[in-house]
């Protein structure tokens, strides 16, 4: 559905999207994740046509939208892209289906067509009863639905999510991820979903990508990126994660050599009374549903989730190790993939 190629954008003189390549399915739920400053605000608004590449190919359905070599260059508003910003960006003085109806009247559709639009929006949106209210009236998570009821009135070909639950409080963001995905299905588009939180991408995401400084770190689905991070920076961005050499796991099945750098996921080690390794636990964090335990072995403190919270600071305790990623020294590179 959407094939970007080779993509260069740059503030200035300072580079954001180095070489940008990627394919967006016509069935994906693509989250990219990725710390703040790594470009991802940058390539929506980049697909969108709100910034203009200096380098590279933008296609939709085998269609150019942008080419700096052959001088093609679509408007944003010829796209048929749906954008949902993470500020929200609603018209303070319009009404909740006024902001809805915008989109679709300056399109040239008439009041009827409208009406039933919209309030057919405001059903799937869960907010029928709200259309006169302003967005001062509305919680964050009102808003940030009528945000998103405003992007697909128009039924994009294509939506673009901008960190869209950044400003949302915990308990609103289950109910707001599964209207997401509840409308993904609805509207067999595919979707892009920008994030930096790890948790909302494992919510939402069929497919996901990695990204840092500008490129694409890793690609694939949640469960393969979280089980096997290509290198350091994606290990201790996804996830909770010990690294740590392989020479103190050779009975925890590491294969790699003694130098090479292994993955320990914290709830991949199991407490046990005969266990292989011998530690001294050093400090405890109490995080809810379970305990996480620092623990001193040899020179090197690793983390380990429990629910029992016997455990106190000065024990030893005794343990094994379950499962073991070996990171290969060519993938050890922070920026070693586009």
């Amino acid at each position: 559905m959407l094939q970007l190629h080779e993509i260069s954008t740059q503030y200035g003189k300072r580079p954001v999207l180095e070489n940008f390549s990627l394919t967006v399915y016509a069935d994906d739920l693509l989250v990219v994740l990725g710390p703040s400053g790594c470009g991802k605000s940058t390539l929506l608004l980049t697909i969108a046509g709100l910034i203009k590449p200096c380098h590279g190919r933008i296609a939709f359905n085998r269609e150019t939208i942008f080419s700096a070599r052959e001088g093609i260059d679509v408007p944003a508003e010829k796209r048929r892209i749906g954008f949902v910003f993470q500020d929200y960006s609603l018209w303070p003085h319009m009404s909740v289906y006024e902001n809805i109806a915008y989109p679709l009247r300056i399109r040239g559709m008439q009041k009827p067509e409208t009406d039933a639009r919209v309030n057919e929006l405001l059903q799937s949106i869960h907010l029928r009863g709200k259309e006169r209210s302003l967005p001062s009236q509305l919680s964050g998570g009102e808003k940030q639905r009528v945000a998103i009821a405003r992007a697909i009135a128009v039924q994009p070909v294509l939506l673009l999510l901008d960190e869209p639950l950044a400003n949302i409080d915990a308990a609103l963001k289950t109910q707001l991820l599964a209207l997401i995905s509840q409308l993904k299905h609805s509207l067999h588009i595919p979707v892009i979903y920008v994030t930096h939180d790890q948790q909302e991408a494992f919510a939402i995401a069929s497919r996901m990508i990695v990204m840092d400084s500008g490129r694409t770190i890793q690609e694939g689905c949640p469960r393969s990126i979280y089980r096997n991070p290509r290198n350091e920076f994606v290990a201790g961005f996804v996830g909770e994660s010990n690294v740590v050499r392989c020479c103190m796991l050779q009975n925890a099945g590491a294969d790699g050599r003694a130098d090479e750098l292994a993955v320990v996921r914290p709830e991949d080690i199991r407490i046990s009374a005969t266990g292989r390794y011998t530690g001294e636990i050093c400090k405890i964090i109490f995080r809810g549903s379970y305990c996480s335990l620092h623990v001193r072995m040899r020179d090197t403190c690793i983390s380990i989730h429990v629910t029992d919270e016997a455990y106190q600071i000065g024990d030893t305790i005794r343990f094994d190790i379950l499962r073991t990623h070996v990171l290969r020294e060519q993938d050890r590179q922070r920026n070693g993939m586009q």
